[in-house]
């Protein structure tokens, strides 16, 4: 991990040599005033400097254990890359805060007055740095610090690019058939409500009930199904709102205000005449169940079933002695069945040559029958070369990491082979898996929200042609193949949304994080006092112990996890850290904020998503550096002028909460005013939730980078101007345009040149049938996967003009088509996945002819108050899994479940949503 320090300040030089504030700064001065070159320049040496060391501990970090003087040398290195960073960062902010003076020609004589104090300050410390660096190389040489050639691990590997997904289907588990069929039939037929799976951590019982749990027979079974991850600090109240949030399944921040007897009403109405399966995962107490129980079991009389996995013997006892199910070590068999499939996955038949049988089943063996660690050292052997030397290399550092066991001895054998895999990682993979020990424990991490921290920290090593974006999803998806991250949730076509850690893989972050300093995490489990060089704080409870960080101007991220605290953090302020570059308070209910927050010049990720704070800092321009605003389904519904001179911001995210939808809970968002002033922030790829104004779709002529933009209040005044500027986005992927309300239509004339990478539309509001044939349509159709078409209340069919989009992949058509009927005719939307279809109120007849909508998997239909028969055809739609029905005519749902119901028994899951009731009922099930 010194490596990964070394990285990080390399990469904050990289910033600065790159940046034109210091060549601005150094180009503008009098030839006598040399010292800014001369920092420069220095800091060039020390860069060099930095890549010969950073080369040498590439290799260190596969040595078989440090020596002592290795040790001290390590420790050296990482405190001194530190101080680099602080001294770069202490010329950053003097070049900013003197830039304006500079302009206005009061800069020369106020350097002259600090000539000899600050700009020569760091002069100094740069030339004892580089001294201090000479020295450690000298220190090296010394102590022979350095690596026998014959023990390095080769980081050689063979480029397998993997499908970005590693799941772990039913036929892919072995040795636990029987325990599966087993548990099967208990959730089929046995009368008991408990059902416990009990297990060392990394036996399987997460696998071995997730598996269950996406079982389509299973399914059937239950009209919802739950699966809430506890973790040691979970509570009821905390279940019983995960709980109500899956059943409503968009909730905002207000569902954390309500507690006791409101909450379990909640729950109770939810749970009402539904059969649930609720899976509890890890959990640590009986205390959590015996304070649920109640108000689960009271509604037993549906059906209701509870898995908990759970690694204490006492929490397992919670279910009757014959419904326990016990996982063991794997046999030798089937360990070595296991092994095979992930370290040969990249061979057809996944055989072990017989030239590596004997050492793979010697590397096996190590594993202890422990399902996890097998996967991990098997799926690592992956990337590796097949053959003996590289084999034998590994097997020699598995045995090195293996021989000194603790108390717990599996848990120490997993966390030691999780070490090697960790070891094994390039470079520039290991700081980003370390950073994924800040998240609480089963944190759910959204793949976007995890790419821009990344970019802010500077753990992204910057490619040509590609943004520092899609080299960090390139990172994520390395780290998901490797098994360090969890996928948890995919979007449409397999593409990660969310992911989290698996516990004993976060404990083993959380380790390397404490040796290296690299975050200080603040928690009932970590109630450790935040040390002197703490340059990440973490906080997952909030304390008085906090305010006591020694010395917080070496702060330089702060994330904050504590949804019950109110108050901004005092060490989040430029006062206290004024180098800060992130400040994370998502669903921290805070209210305001100072406007002193506006002096963190330094600042490039500003995370204010649900929480409660009403306006910005007017000053925001001050904080030249930022990347990333979110201010998301908060209570801001005007943006600072300010806002518009970021001229490095690269994504805006924004949208006012609104009104509160159902019991208080349910969350909707919208755009809020933009300033209307020239916008300065050409490097900006997002933009989400903002109202048009002339100024503003005028300028979005020159952010020719945007990647997503979703613009809402858009009238006929706007059309002209915005189209021309989304003509001139080559990089455009995403577009959101609703439509002001009385705007007689969309206008797409003024779109002369569209975006040619566009995937994903989404238009509210009248347009005529006629745009469909546009020269918009026609140049992006055969690229769109994507498309929402709400409000346009046409009398043409929409159909007809869409359905030559073969690639589209997503359809929602809401209230717009005042027809009578709907033909799906041969041939139609032949990739299409997912089709929603609502308040469409005069549609009394739908027909699917034969060979239409061949691979549709899920199909919803929402308000159809004159559709009285069941679409014809329907049985024609093979690869249909999901059918939802929400307000449906009551004529409609008697034959759906009488007459007609052989024709959607090919299904898997047919459901029907009460609103008024606010609540989803299973129709049928499978026999």
């Amino acid at each position: 991990m010194a490596e990964g320090v070394v990285f990080a300040a390399l990469c904050k030089i990289g910033s600065v040599l790159a940046s034109s504030a210091s060549i601005t700064l150094g180009g503008r001065l009098d030839a006598n005033l040399t010292i800014i070159n001369e920092i420069e320049s220095r800091i060039k040496q020390i860069e060099v400097e930095l890549k010969l060391m950073q080369a040498f501990l590439r290799q260190a970090q596969k040595q078989e254990g440090y020596s002592e003087p290795t040790e001290v040398y390590l420790q050296e290195v990482r405190k001194t890359a530190f101080e680099i960073e602080d001294i770069i960062d202490e010329f950053l902010y003097l070049s900013v805060k003197h830039k304006n003076r500079f302009f206005n020609g009061e800069f020369m004589s106020y350097f002259r007055k600090l000539g000899k104090t600050s700009w020569h300050k760091i002069a100094r410390e740069l030339k004892d740095l580089q001294c201090h660096l000479q020295n450690l190389r000298n220190l090296r040489v010394q102590y022979e610090i350095q690596l026998p050639n014959g023990n390095r691990v080769s980081t050689d590997v063979e480029d397998h690019r993997l499908p970005h997904h590693l799941s772990y289907p039913a036929d892919e588990m072995v040795g636990v058939e029987q325990e599966r069929t087993m548990m099967m039939n208990w959730l089929k037929t046995c009368s008991t409500s408990v059902i416990t799976v009990w297990g060392m951590g990394g036996s399987g019982k997460t696998t071995l009930v997730n598996s269950i749990y996406e079982d389509e027979r299973i399914k059937n079974q239950f009209d919802c199904h739950i699966w809430i991850t506890v973790s040691q600090k979970f509570s009821a109240s905390d279940i019983m709102r995960k709980m109500v949030r899956h059943m409503l399944q968009r909730c905002s921040p207000n569902i954390d205000s309500i507690d006791g007897r409101d909450l379990v009403e909640i729950l109770k109405r939810t749970l009402e005449h539904r059969k649930i399966l609720l899976v509890l995962d890890d959990v640590w107490s009986t205390d959590v169940w015996m304070d649920l129980a109640s108000t689960v079991e009271r509604s037993n009389n549906n059906g209701n079933k509870v898995v908990i996995t759970t690694r204490i013997k006492d929490v397992a006892s919670l279910a009757s002695e014959d419904q326990v199910l016990q996982l063991q070590k794997l046999n030798d068999a089937d360990s070595w069945c296991l092994f095979c499939r992930w370290a040969f996955k990249n061979r057809i038949d996944r055989s072990c040559p017989q030239e590596l049988e004997s050492l793979g089943r010697e590397i096996m063996a190590k594993c202890d029958g422990l399902p996890l660690a097998i996967v991990v050292v098997g799926n690592m052997l992956s990337f590796k070369k097949q053959d003996m030397e590289e084999w034998s290399k590994c097997n020699d550092q598995l045995t090195w990491e293996l021989r000194d066991r603790l108390r717990d001895q599996e848990l120490s054998s997993v966390m030691k082979i999780l070490k090697l895999s960790y070891k094994n990682l390039p470079s520039h993979l290991k700081n980003a898996f370390v950073f994924c020990s800040i998240f609480p424990e089963d944190y759910m991490i959204t793949k976007k929200r995890l790419v821009r921290l990344w970019v802010a920290e500077g753990l992204i090593k910057p490619e040509k042609r590609r943004t520092v974006e899609e080299v960090a999803e390139e990172y994520l998806n390395e780290l998901i193949d490797r098994c360090l991250l969890q996928v948890v949730e995919r979007k449409h076509f397999r593409k990660v949304k969310e992911f989290q850690m698996h516990d004993i893989v976060r404990e083993l972050a959380i380790s390397i994080s404490e040796d290296e300093t690299f975050c200080m995490i603040h928690s009932k489990s970590h109630p450790g006092e935040p040390e002197y060089r703490c340059r990440r704080l973490s906080i997952h409870e909030h304390n008085d112990r906090i305010k006591s960080v020694s010395d917080p101007s070496r702060l330089r991220s702060l994330y904050h996890f504590d949804v019950t605290c109110s108050s901004f953090p005092s060490v989040g302020t430029p006062r206290s850290a004024r180098y800060l570059n992130v400040l994370e308070l998502q669903d921290v209910p805070i209210t305001v904020l100072p406007e002193e927050l506006s002096g963190l010049f330094n600042l490039r990720y500003l995370g204010l998503r649900r929480t409660k704070i009403k306006q910005l800092p007017q000053s925001v321009d001050k904080m030249f550096n930022l990347q990333t605003l979110d201010v998301y389904l908060t209570n801001v519904d005007k943006l600072p002028t300010g806002i518009a001179k970021l001229k490095r911001l690269r994504h805006l995210l924004a949208g006012k909460l609104s009104a509160p939808l159902y019991c208080g809970i349910v969350e909707k968002s919208r755009g809020v005013q933009a300033p209307k002033v020239v916008w300065e922030s050409m490097e900006l790829q997002t933009l989400k939730g903002v109202l048009a104004n002339l100024n503003l779709v005028e300028n979005l002529g020159h952010m020719t980078q945007l990647r997503t933009l979703a613009i809402e209040d858009v009238g006929e005044e706007h059309y002209p101007k915005l189209f021309a500027s989304i003509s001139k986005m080559r990089s455009l992927r995403t577009l959101k345009v609703l439509s002001a309300e009385g705007n007689q239509g969309l206008n797409f004339e003024a779109l002369s040149l569209p975006p040619q990478n566009l995937r994903k539309l989404h238009l509210t509001g009248r347009f005529h049938h006629t745009v469909m044939e546009s020269n918009f349509f026609q140049t992006v159709g055969a690229k769109l996967e994507k498309l929402y078409l709400t409000g346009s209340k046409t009398n043409i069919d929409p159909l007809i003009s869409i359905s030559c989009l073969s690639n589209l992949k997503v359809l929602q058509i809401g209230d717009a088509y005042d027809g009578a009927s709907f033909v799906f005719q041969s041939g139609w939307f032949p990739k299409l996945h997912t089709l929603i279809m609502c308040n469409l109120l005069h549609i009394n007849s739908m027909i699917m002819e034969q060979q239409t909508l061949q691979n549709l998997q899920w199909l919803a239909l929402v308000n159809f108050p004159e559709l009285k028969e069941v679409p014809h055809g329907i049985e024609l739609l093979l690869s249909l899994q999901n059918l939802m029905l929400v307000n449906m005519h009551d004529e409609f749902m008697e034959r759906i479940q009488g007459e007609d119901k052989e024709r959607v028994q090919h299904i898997s899951t047919v459901r029907f949503l009460d609103r008024s009731r606010g609540m989803e009922k299973r129709l049928f099930q499978e026999s």
